[in-house]
Parts: C-alpha cells; structure tokens; sequence
C-alpha cells in the first residue's frame, strides 16, 4: 500500500501522525506538495510532484491543498479530480472539500440533509445585506472561502455601515445569526467514517468572541452526547467527507451545526484527548482500499 499526503507544511502535526498512522500498518507514505504538481498530456495523461508519479499511488490523503490565486488553486482541484477519475481513491474527495471550503455549498448541503443550521443570508445585495443584520440583530459576516477564524466581523443593528466595505471588497457577503453567550465557545467535532472520535470545546480568550484555535482560543474536553454524535456524524454525510472537522454552536434550541472542515487539523483533539486521529483516518483508509 502506497499513499501520498498532500499538505503545503510537511511539520503539520496532522500530517505527521499520518504518516506514522500509516507506517504502522506496514504502509509506505509520501509528502506531497502541490504547489510542485505538473500534469502532462501527450498520448497518455501524467501527473507528478517531482520524481513522484501520483498515478502510481493507491490513495492521497489530502491535508492541506495550499493557498494560492484562484487559477492555482482550481488546476489542483481539477488534477485531483482527474486523478479520481482514473480510478485513484482521494481522501477526502475533491468535490466534498471544494463543498466544505465553500460555506454557502456547506450550509445548503446542511439544509438539504435536515441538519439544524443558523440562519443565513448570502447577497451581493447591499439592502438585503442591512434587512438581513436588522432582522438577526446582530450577524457574523464570514469570508466565502475563509479558514482559521480569519476576516470575520461581527455586525450589529445599530451600525451597518461595515456591510458596504465588506460587499467592495469581496462581492458577496456572507452572514449568519449571531448567538451570544457569557463565555463565547463551539464545539468541534472530529468525524472519521460514521464515527465521531472526539468532541472539543473551543473557548474563546477573554473578552473575545472568536474561538479558533487559531485565533487564541483554547481546548477543552466537551462530553459526547447522542445528538451532537448524530448531528456530526449526519453533518459529514451531508457534506460527502469520510474525515472532517464538524463545529457546532450551543443555541437555545440545542446544538446546530455551524461549518463542516474537509481538511481539518487533529492537534486540537491530540492535546485535550489525547486521540491520534490519525490513526482513525489511517484504518478506515486501509479498511476501504481493502475492499477495492
């Protein structure tokens, strides 16, 4: 079993446990990057990152696909496409993360699926954008395609004026209800096939309201109750991941699910479990490729 891992960092602690995930199953792993990728058409189609042929490897894991501009990024989603259609396994399927990277894709597959979501409003309308803030009181507007907590705004009521920079600079505005509590936390919820292998609270910092990791927030174990299993589990499905990273946000109503990853970080989970899920990812991988 030969499996290529494509990530931008190759000390990402997710790919690493990857890696070691896989060599303990007797399984031979290679870092991609595919920023280095080139495909090649002449007679036959050839895709390589260096000396690595991809079409020789039973299945990529894709971690981290990098950033880029968009023509970059659209020819690595369409090579890995290609790729699955040639009959490679692609962990987690293009078509399922370019759907979780694009939050209106995520929130419509949720919506479709019955899985309780906020509510949401996607304009490019500046009217529709202040009707929408007037109605929820108080809205976070979040990048389309945005990651690690980065660029989001909270926009209230009384002051819309923030609505007009944000639509000039990006052309569409993405907005969903802005549920407060006392200390500000979500839930991520980490899914590998059907089964959720872990539950987090992502807290805050003091006197902050965003609780990415990545932005200061902090661990904590969250206990695993029967409706977030079902929302994570059925949220994934929706979305078409066989890992994710599910987030969920506590409402007066129960749970809703928030955002789907589809190349989510495991560190967090790690450093408050102590689950490598890693290892999850590897097994369920081998499991499948077993079955091909």
């Amino acid at each position: 079993m030969r499996l290529g891992i494509v990530v931008s960092d190759p000390e990402d602690w997710t790919a690493k446990s990857l890696a070691r995930a896989f060599s303990d199953l007797g399984a031979e792993s290679t870092i991609l990057n595919l920023s280095k990728l080139c495909a090649t058409i002449g007679g036959d189609l050839a895709f390589r990152e260096g000396a690595n042929d991809l079409l020789s490897l039973d299945c990529l894991i894709v971690r981290d696909m990098g950033r880029g501009p968009p023509q970059e990024v659209a020819f690595r989603f369409q090579a890995l496409t290609s790729l699955q259609d040639a009959g490679q396994m692609i962990v987690n399927p293009p078509e399922a993360i370019l759907r979780a990277a694009n939050k209106f894709s995520t929130t419509v597959a949720l919506q479709r699926a019955g899985v309780p979501t906020l509510q949401t409003t996607v304009t490019s309308s500046l009217d529709e954008a202040v009707t929408a803030v007037e109605r929820y009181g108080k809205a976070v507007s979040k990048p389309l395609f945005g990651y690690k907590g980065r660029d989001l705004a909270l926009i209230e009521a009384e002051d819309t004026t923030p609505l007009e920079r944000i639509l000039a600079r990006s052309g569409v505005i993405y907005l969903q209800e802005f549920i407060g509590s006392a200390r500000p936390r979500d839930i991520r919820a980490f899914v590998v096939g059907d089964d959720l292998v872990g539950a987090i609270y992502r807290v805050a910092p003091p006197g902050e309201w965003i609780s990415n990791l990545a932005r200061g927030g902090s661990a904590e174990i969250c206990p695993i109750t029967d409706e977030i299993e079902d929302l994570a589990v059925r949220a994934s499905r929706a979305v078409g991941t066989l890992y994710s990273g599910v987030d969920l946000l506590e409402t007066p109503e129960g749970p809703k699910v928030i955002e789907v990853n589809g190349t989510p970080s495991g560190k967090g989970i790690f450093s408050a479990l102590a689950i490598d899920v890693g290892k999850r990812i590897a097994r369920e991988v081998a499991s499948l490729l077993s079955q091909t």
